[in-house]
């Protein structure tokens, strides 16, 4: 049985798929760095498609046999600016600015366990990213969500990462820290807000039972924005531009950003060539006078996001 601290969760990035560890210092030893503030693993799971095999004379399936090897893992932290612009690398294969054709960004977990016998390691190879959000809530930490496909895994019975790059004190961003900017003006009263990406990259298959490669699939984002009523600006867009007083049918895009700082210094700013408004609502429009109407929306968020 483990205990609290028994836990270890780092990654590296890899040079090519599934191939050797960045190592930025060229000392001889691969980078490792830490997730972030409050990780929680969502997910770890190891799948071999196994499939089940029939004889005629038999009633019941007599073999299982193992398919193409599919693993997941799953995280949640609170943004740094000390390590999350490398777990953007992760994420965005255009040197975690972006995202362009061909191969997947890639890299390698470590997660480690002592239990009361010794100490487990699995060692994810060949990480891509599959989805990927960042979540502003009024009041709370600035939080961030991964969700990997891995190629394959090693069971260790140690922990591989030493000299993990980690998280200081006053480094993590919070909700005072943010601004959502919609077709040049700050959104007031913000409630709260998400960026997410889905349908990031994908694994390539060949005559093996792991994949040889990964490369970008087609990378699928949306905003969503609550805040308080200050104004009709976004009901406006949902018409079709700003100042539409009805519904065209045709829509113009705007642009838009988020940015995370930490005491008024940047550490990523996502930067939204076109969004259009996919729906929107008005919420506790009657309220009971401890509540305030709220404007709800969700954006399509198209022609490419650049990170900053």
């Amino acid at each position: 049985m483990t205990g609290a601290g028994a836990a270890t969760v780092a990654f590296g990035k890899e040079q090519t798929f599934m191939g050797d560890l960045v190592d930025g210092d060229s000392d001889g030893n691969p980078d490792y760095w830490k997730f972030g503030r409050n990780p929680s693993v969502t997910d770890l799971e190891l799948d071999r498609g196994l499939s089940n095999m029939t004889e005629g004379d038999s009633a019941e399936y007599v073999e299982s046999i193992a398919g193409n090897l599919e693993g997941a893992f799953g995280i949640e932290a609170t943004v740094s600016s000390d390590v999350h612009g490398d777990v953007e690398d992760l994420v965005f294969n255009d040197g975690g600015t972006g995202f362009t054709p061909g191969r997947a960004a890639s890299g390698r977990v470590f997660t480690g366990i002592d239990y009361l016998d010794g100490t487990a390691e699995r060692e994810l190879i060949g990480c891509i990213p599959l989805d990927y959000s960042v979540s502003y809530e009024q009041g709370d930490e600035f939080t961030y969500s991964l969700s990997m496909g891995y190629a394959d895994e090693k069971l260790n019975t140690s922990i591989t990462p030493s000299s993990i790059n980690t998280v200081s004190d006053g480094t993590s961003a919070t909700f005072h820290g943010i601004t959502l900017q919609i077709d040049g003006t700050t959104v007031a009263k913000l409630q709260s807000a998400e960026l997410s990406i889905s349908n990031i990259s994908r694994f390539q298959r060949g005559a093996d039972h792991v994949a040889v490669d990964a490369v970008l699939a087609r990378p699928e984002m949306e905003l969503t924005v609550d805040a308080t009523i200050a104004g009709p600006s976004r009901t406006e867009l949902a018409y079709g531009s700003a100042g539409a007083t009805e519904t065209a049918a045709r829509m113009d895009s705007v642009t838009g950003s988020l940015e995370a700082a930490v005491d008024g210094t940047p550490v990523s700013t996502y930067n939204f060539a076109k969004l259009k408004p996919s729906t929107n609502s008005w919420n506790d429009v009657i309220t009971d006078g401890d509540t305030d109407t709220t404007d709800s929306t969700t954006f399509n968020v198209t022609g490419g996001v650049t990170v900053a």
